[in-house]
Protein backbone atom coordinates (compact mmCIF):
# COMPACT_ATOMS: atom_id res chain seq x y z
CA UNK A 1 0.00 0.00 0.00
CA UNK A 2 2.87 2.26 -1.04
CA UNK A 3 0.76 5.37 -0.92
CA UNK A 4 1.36 9.66 -0.43
CA UNK A 5 -1.29 9.59 2.15
CA UNK A 6 1.89 8.16 4.58
CA UNK A 7 3.23 12.09 3.95
CA UNK A 8 0.07 13.39 5.64
CA UNK A 9 0.14 10.33 8.24
CA UNK A 10 3.58 10.68 9.27
CA UNK A 11 3.28 14.52 9.17
CA UNK A 12 0.53 14.30 11.82
CA UNK A 13 1.94 11.77 14.16
CA UNK A 14 5.08 13.94 14.04
CA UNK A 15 3.06 16.50 15.12
CA UNK A 16 1.57 14.99 18.29
CA UNK A 17 5.01 13.82 19.16
CA UNK A 18 6.27 17.63 18.83
CA UNK A 19 3.46 19.16 20.94
CA UNK A 20 3.25 16.48 23.81
CA UNK A 21 6.83 16.98 24.20
CA UNK A 22 6.12 20.61 24.34
CA UNK A 23 3.21 19.78 27.09
CA UNK A 24 6.00 18.01 28.94
CA UNK A 25 8.69 20.52 28.72
CA UNK A 26 5.98 23.67 29.61
CA UNK A 27 4.15 21.46 32.58
CA UNK A 28 7.28 20.82 34.25
CA UNK A 29 7.73 25.10 34.26
CA UNK A 30 4.01 25.01 36.21
CA UNK A 31 5.42 24.69 39.94
CA UNK A 32 7.67 27.31 39.63
CA UNK A 33 5.29 29.96 38.32
CA UNK A 34 4.51 31.39 41.21
CA UNK A 35 2.82 34.89 40.36
CA UNK A 36 -0.96 34.39 39.17
CA UNK A 37 -0.22 36.16 35.85
CA UNK A 38 2.72 33.47 35.13
CA UNK A 39 1.04 30.46 36.64
CA UNK A 40 -2.11 31.23 33.96
CA UNK A 41 0.21 31.58 30.78
CA UNK A 42 1.99 28.08 31.70
CA UNK A 43 -1.02 26.27 33.18
CA UNK A 44 -2.84 27.90 29.55
CA UNK A 45 -0.10 26.46 27.30
CA UNK A 46 0.39 23.42 29.01
CA UNK A 47 -3.24 22.88 28.46
CA UNK A 48 -3.33 24.05 24.75
CA UNK A 49 -0.36 21.62 24.01
CA UNK A 50 -1.87 18.79 24.97
CA UNK A 51 -5.19 19.58 23.25
CA UNK A 52 -3.06 20.30 20.18
CA UNK A 53 -0.62 17.28 20.50
CA UNK A 54 -4.30 14.85 21.07
CA UNK A 55 -6.03 16.64 18.13
CA UNK A 56 -2.81 15.44 15.89
CA UNK A 57 -3.20 11.90 17.43
CA UNK A 58 -6.95 11.90 16.41
CA UNK A 59 -5.54 13.37 13.02
CA UNK A 60 -3.43 10.67 12.32
CA UNK A 61 -5.26 7.79 13.25
CA UNK A 62 -8.54 9.40 11.09
CA UNK A 63 -6.30 9.85 7.89
CA UNK A 64 -5.47 5.94 8.48
CA UNK A 65 -9.06 5.04 8.55
CA UNK A 66 -9.50 6.67 5.49
CA UNK A 67 -6.10 4.61 3.72
CA UNK A 68 -8.09 1.75 4.70
CA UNK A 69 -11.49 2.42 3.24
CA UNK A 70 -12.64 2.54 7.16
CA UNK A 71 -15.37 4.88 7.95
CA UNK A 72 -14.68 7.54 10.89
CA UNK A 73 -16.49 6.56 13.72
CA UNK A 74 -19.79 8.82 14.28
CA UNK A 75 -21.63 10.20 17.29
CA UNK A 76 -20.95 12.04 20.10
CA UNK A 77 -18.70 9.68 21.28
CA UNK A 78 -16.66 9.78 18.52
CA UNK A 79 -13.30 10.46 20.39
CA UNK A 80 -13.29 7.88 22.51
CA UNK A 81 -14.87 5.44 20.24
CA UNK A 82 -11.66 6.32 17.66
CA UNK A 83 -9.31 5.38 20.47
CA UNK A 84 -11.23 1.84 20.77
CA UNK A 85 -11.15 0.91 17.26
CA UNK A 86 -7.60 1.67 16.17
CA UNK A 87 -6.71 -0.28 19.65
CA UNK A 88 -8.41 -3.59 17.60
CA UNK A 89 -8.64 -5.21 14.61
CA UNK A 90 -11.19 -4.45 11.87
CA UNK A 91 -11.36 -7.02 8.72
CA UNK A 92 -8.07 -7.15 7.36
CA UNK A 93 -6.42 -4.08 9.38
CA UNK A 94 -4.45 -4.88 11.96
CA UNK A 95 -4.26 -2.92 15.38
CA UNK A 96 -2.70 0.48 15.03
CA UNK A 97 -2.43 1.56 18.90
CA UNK A 98 -1.39 -1.62 21.36
CA UNK A 99 -1.66 -1.44 24.74
CA UNK A 100 0.40 1.09 26.35
CA UNK A 101 -0.53 3.34 23.01
CA UNK A 102 -3.99 2.96 23.40
CA UNK A 103 -4.42 3.52 27.24
CA UNK A 104 -1.79 6.76 26.94
CA UNK A 105 -3.76 7.78 23.72
CA UNK A 106 -7.50 7.53 26.03
CA UNK A 107 -5.84 9.52 28.85
CA UNK A 108 -4.49 12.40 26.40
CA UNK A 109 -8.43 12.09 25.34
CA UNK A 110 -9.59 12.77 28.82
CA UNK A 111 -7.19 15.21 29.56
CA UNK A 112 -8.11 17.12 26.55
CA UNK A 113 -11.51 16.80 27.08
CA UNK A 114 -11.08 18.37 30.61
CA UNK A 115 -8.86 20.95 29.18
CA UNK A 116 -11.60 21.90 26.86
CA UNK A 117 -14.46 22.09 28.72
CA UNK A 118 -13.12 22.81 32.81
CA UNK A 119 -10.12 25.31 31.82
CA UNK A 120 -11.03 27.76 34.67
CA UNK A 121 -10.19 24.91 37.22
CA UNK A 122 -6.42 23.59 36.42
CA UNK A 123 -6.33 20.10 37.86
CA UNK A 124 -3.03 19.21 38.49
CA UNK A 125 -4.23 15.63 39.13
CA UNK A 126 -5.24 14.82 36.30
CA UNK A 127 -2.53 16.86 34.44
CA UNK A 128 -0.17 14.35 36.44
CA UNK A 129 -1.61 11.35 34.24
CA UNK A 130 -1.83 13.27 31.26
CA UNK A 131 1.89 13.97 31.00
CA UNK A 132 2.87 10.58 32.29
CA UNK A 133 0.52 9.74 29.25
CA UNK A 134 1.99 12.23 26.62
CA UNK A 135 5.82 11.20 27.53
CA UNK A 136 5.21 7.63 26.62
CA UNK A 137 2.97 8.96 22.96
CA UNK A 138 6.44 10.77 22.04
CA UNK A 139 8.85 7.74 21.75
CA UNK A 140 5.40 5.16 20.91
CA UNK A 141 3.26 6.74 18.82
CA UNK A 142 5.95 6.98 16.15
CA UNK A 143 6.98 3.84 16.53
CA UNK A 144 3.73 2.42 16.03
CA UNK A 145 2.71 4.09 13.50
CA UNK A 146 5.63 2.82 11.61
CA UNK A 147 4.89 -0.86 13.07
CA UNK A 148 1.59 -0.52 11.65
CA UNK A 149 2.93 1.24 7.81
CA UNK A 150 4.92 -2.40 7.84
CA UNK A 151 2.12 -4.69 8.24
CA UNK A 152 0.24 -2.56 5.28
CA UNK A 153 2.77 -2.04 3.30
CA UNK A 154 5.79 -4.69 3.57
Amino acid sequence: MSDTRWFEIDSAAAAAAKHFAGAVLIYQKVPAAQAPEDRYLVEMAFMHAMQVGHTSLENALLRILELCGEDPPAGGTWHADLIRRVANPVGDRPVVLHGTAARAADATRRFRSVAAHAYDEFDHTQAVKAVASAALLIDLLPAEIARFRQAMDP
